[in-house]
């Protein structure tokens, strides 16, 4: 949006963008006022029988309020510069952004890719993460860093959430079912939102998930960051104590760019820990060679694994190995995949 004169925050031109913004939330208003104001006058025609002087007051009461919600919507629509504050063209792709995440799902326009887990060793694939997109309507494939935070924001973070976890889970036993010797022994993991931890029933919906899936909760492996594991601890840990009591895994991603207690993670019941793609990307120099191998030792002090994240040259398998880190993914082995991809990159 350019502005060409000042405005006052009570003065503003919408741009198109912005109009159909407001035209959209109009319509999201009326189409329930419209069936509300249809009811009320059913009940007050007297056929469904007469009204009590209290059902009068109360009928009264809520037309009253459906007629100024419905003024509302015309405002909205005609009268736009009443109604809203001047907002920068950012802040107003955001609130779009957020109003057309709540409804992805339902839209089937969420997708996942899968990049491999290897053995640096062999390059054996041992496993996949289950990466999240978005096929936009308009703005086409969408990496998950340009939109997570605004779910995260919004709340409907929980709903997305729940849906990778079911995907990823159906897909898997999918794969087994139709190619057990290629998918049998391989497992998925998805990552866990800071805001899924707070979630007290959080493992109740995993383990109905899995029951409804068919997935064995061994191939479940989930991801949660350094920094949501250590934020709020003593909620976490008890999610984490229930989610591990299911059989699934536990990974704490990007380690390294968080602030970890030691005592914390010693009482945390973790399987592996992943290594930042930022520290990878160092093993060119001392200090970036000194953190990984301080890093794959923490991990062997707490008898877990270690995989390195970010992996994009033969020189860092090879140096990886040497510091003790003998799994990991990246550009070097493959980058996520579609599950069309997938099948033909196993068969």
């Amino acid at each position: 949006m350019t502005l060409s004169k000042p405005y006052t925050q009570n003065h503003l031109d919408f741009d198109s963008a912005a109009q159909e913004t407001a035209l959209d939330i109009s319509h999201e208003l009326r189409t329930p006022l419209t069936a509300i104001q249809g009811a009320l006058d059913l009940l007050d025609s007297g056929r469904l029988g007469l009204l009590t002087e209290q059902g009068q007051r109360m009928v009264s009461i809520a037309a009253s309020n459906v007629e100024r919600l419905m003024r509302l919507t015309t405002t909205i629509e005609q009268e736009p510069n009443t109604i809203f504050n001047l907002v920068s063209p950012e802040e107003l792709a955001r609130l779009r952004l957020e109003t057309e995440l709540r409804s992805a799902v339902a839209h089937g326009e969420l997708r996942l890719h899968y990049q491999p887990l290897v053995s640096l060793a062999t390059c054996q694939i041992n496993g996949f993460e289950a990466l999240l997109r978005w096929q936009h309507p308009t703005l086409g494939l969408l990496a998950p860093t340009e939109f997570i935070s605004i779910a995260e924001a919004s709340g409907s973070i929980l709903e997305i959430g729940l849906w990778v976890l079911r995907e990823a889970c159906h897909q898997l036993y999918q794969w087994q079912q139709q190619f057990p010797d290629r998918f049998g022994n391989l497992s998925v993991s998805v990552n866990l939102s800071s805001r899924q931890l707070t979630c007290i029933d959080l493992a109740a919906q995993i383990d109905q998930v899995l029951q409804e899936t068919g997935l064995a909760a061994e191939f479940l492996k989930l991801e949660i960051t350094e920094t949501a594991a250590m934020n709020n601890a003593e909620v976490g840990k008890n999610v984490l104590h229930q989610l591990r009591s299911l059989g699934v895994q536990l990974y704490i991603d990007d380690f390294g760019t968080g602030y970890s207690s030691l005592n914390r993670l010693y009482d945390l019941p973790l399987d592996v820990l992943k290594i930042d793609r930022s520290f990878v990307q160092q093993l060119d120099s001392e200090r970036g060679e000194y953190l990984v191998r301080a890093i794959a030792n923490l991990a062997r002090s707490l008898g877990i694994d270690v995989i390195a994240e970010g992996v994009e040259t033969q020189e860092q398998v090879l140096k990886l190995q040497s510091l003790g880190c003998y799994r990991g993914q990246g550009y070097f082995f493959a980058k996520p995949l579609n599950s069309e991809a997938v099948v033909q990159l196993l068969c």
